[in-house]
């Protein structure tokens, strides 16, 4: 990365779009007179590739990248003037959530400021859609937690779609449909219509792959999806390879039991047949892992690629993430309706058992690592949202576990939707796996702002600045160089997802692009509360249409549904 600049106000160049009609200013040139509506002059792009950056003025038309190249010969309706700025494609987030915020933050406020552009969604089995009547009620709550108003009224996937790009999106949205999703409507509506409930499955998965979604994501650590078979996986991940769709899995266990675990995927992703997504493949601290784990479980990885399975997996920037909290729940009581176990949970008694037998999941919180848990989503105690556990007890005058019964308890049928913040790797561990090369680099969150619902359930940085932590922390630390990092996070996710055209700086690509500051991306790396978004990408395009310039959003919503096929 360039030396960090000395300036100490930003340059006048950042108001540099203007109307022009005589040439760029260029080194070279060439004989062929090129017309592009917005011409990129003097940056250094990094392209995508791998590839090592280069100095290269960028030409985009319509919806393309019409040029690349030095040429005095072309001409613009506006420049740019890039100097000292570095070119990237748009971000590609592998691993991303934020189809659980998308109704309630339509404009990607966090994450296009960041210049993600381009979003797979839908990840670890959890989707708003397909939904079963009996599930409604969770999934209004969950959403209207986001700051989502609207009603619920698709029951499909394919509705669910329809809703969300008829209103316009900021940023481009990949989609997985999720296996929870899928398990808890085809049971709901095999109680209420009498239908079979293992062709309810498969039926469903075929509809939201006619509808676009490229595959099917699972979560097998929590909700229903810990207690499907391993057969019941493979038949749903046949139907997709044969749709020459993906699959992609939050899997059994990432600490005692993570060779299992990541040999049950393989078991799956092979007998399927299917392109796979291992997701975020890490192992927590200080949960039981055995030596050694976490390195047979990549070489399993790598070894499974050599062969010719199409497989890679993910990893996240900060030794923090999410969680949901019903994850800690033994099986009986998470084996029942949320409502019900949100009941139960008011029982002085179950919460005994429940304290005696939550050893799974978070395993350090059941070793009273309370501190390393914060509250980070809940509807009902937003007051309590960002404090640990131990402040949180303070405050009430009682112990961890009861401050964690009363939320669940509080949830009701949004059980599910209490999400907790968890500090969960070392360091260490991060950037191993951050830089090793069949990881693509994700963030495991979602898009959220700064105003509404979602400001006060949103106070990690990992929010705000996790894709240009990348940049900002990993990059200076030598984990990986620039190169590399933007091409985990773009061209190395376009080819593996199938994103067709995106990814790269080449001629014919749509135009998802951004303008960066290498001067300013170190404001990105901090650990204190955001109290704006990040400013480090000064200019972003989705599909040729600036929504973000000089690092304020424009009002445009150009974002498209990315299925196999466009």
């Amino acid at each position: 990365m360039p030396a960090r600049s000395s300036r100490s106000a930003l340059p006048s160049r950042y108001s540099a779009i203007r109307n022009r009609t005589e040439p760029a200013p260029s080194s070279a040139r060439c004989s062929e007179v090129f017309a592009v509506d917005t011409l990129l002059v003097g940056g250094e792009i990094v392209d995508g590739t791998g590839s090592q950056r280069r100095r290269c003025d960028v030409g985009l038309s319509g919806d393309r990248i019409a040029y690349i190249g030095l040429s005095d010969d072309v001409t613009a309706r506006q420049t740019l003037d890039c100097r000292d700025m570095i070119v990237t494609p748009g971000l590609i987030d592998p691993h991303s959530h934020s189809d659980w915020s998308v109704l309630g933050n339509a404009d990607a406020m966090s994450t296009i400021h960041q210049g993600v552009t381009t979003e797979v969604v839908g990840n670890c089995g959890v989707t708003y859609a397909p939904l079963s009547e009996h599930d409604v009620a969770g999934a209004c709550a969950s959403l209207r937690s986001m700051g989502y108003e609207g009603p619920v009224d698709w029951r499909s996937f394919p509705d669910l779609l329809t809703r969300v790009h008829s209103a316009g999106t900021a940023q481009n949205l990949m989609w997985f449909v999720g296996h929870t999703a899928i398990r808890a409507a085809a049971h709901g509506r095999a109680e209420s219509a009498g239908i079979d409930e293992e062709r309810e499955r498969i039926r469903l998965l075929e509809e939201a792959m006619d509808a676009g979604a490229i595959g099917l994501s699972s979560g097998l650590e929590y909700g229903s999806g810990r207690f499907s078979r391993t057969e019941e996986l493979a038949q749903l991940a046949r139907v997709v390879g044969r749709r020459h769709g993906m699959y992609a899995s939050h899997i059994r266990n990432r600490d005692h039991g993570l060779g299992a675990a990541v040999d049950e995927f393989f078991s799956i992703v092979n007998a399927a047949q299917v392109r796979a997504q291992l997701s975020h493949l890490n192992v927590r601290h200080n949960t039981g892992a055995q030596p050694g784990a976490w390195e047979r479980a990549v070489e399993d990885v790598m070894k499974q690629r050599r062969s010719g399975t199409d497989v890679l997996a993910d990893m996240t920037p900060y030794p923090h993430g999410i969680g949901l909290a019903a994850g800690l729940l033994p099986d009986w009581l998470a084996d029942r309706p949320a409502a019900e176990a949100a009941a139960l949970l008011n029982d002085p008694e179950i919460r005994q058992r429940v304290r005696q037998d939550s050893d799974r999941y978070w395993r350090f919180v059941h070793a009273g690592q309370w501190d390393r848990v914060r509250l980070g989503v809940s509807a009902t105690h937003p007051h309590w949202q960002g404090l640990t556990f131990p402040e949180i007890a303070c405050q009430q005058g009682q112990d961890e576990w009861d401050c964690l019964f009363d939320v669940l308890a509080a949830a009701g049928a949004d059980l599910g939707g209490v999400q907790l913040m968890g500090e969960l790797f070392t360091a260490e561990h991060v950037a191993e796996a951050v830089g090793h090369d069949h990881f693509l680099l994700g963030v495991d969150a979602f898009t959220t702002r700064h105003d509404g619902p979602l400001a006060a359930r949103t106070r990690h940085p990992l929010f705000f600045y996790g894709h240009t932590h990348y940049l900002a922390h990993h990059v200076p630390a030598g984990t990986l160089s620039l190169e590399e990092s933007v091409h985990k996070m773009t061209g190395m996710v376009a080819e593996h997802f199938g994103i067709r055209g995106r990814g790269r700086l080449v001629v014919g690509a749509h135009a998802d692009v951004v303008v960066f500051d290498p001067a300013i991306l170190d404001r990105t790396d901090t650990w204190k509360v955001p109290q704006g978004y990040a400013d480090a990408a000064r200019h972003v395009w989705v599909n040729g249409t600036p929504v973000v310039s000089d690092a304020v959003r424009t009002p445009h919503r150009p974002g498209r549904q990315l299925t196999q096929h466009n």
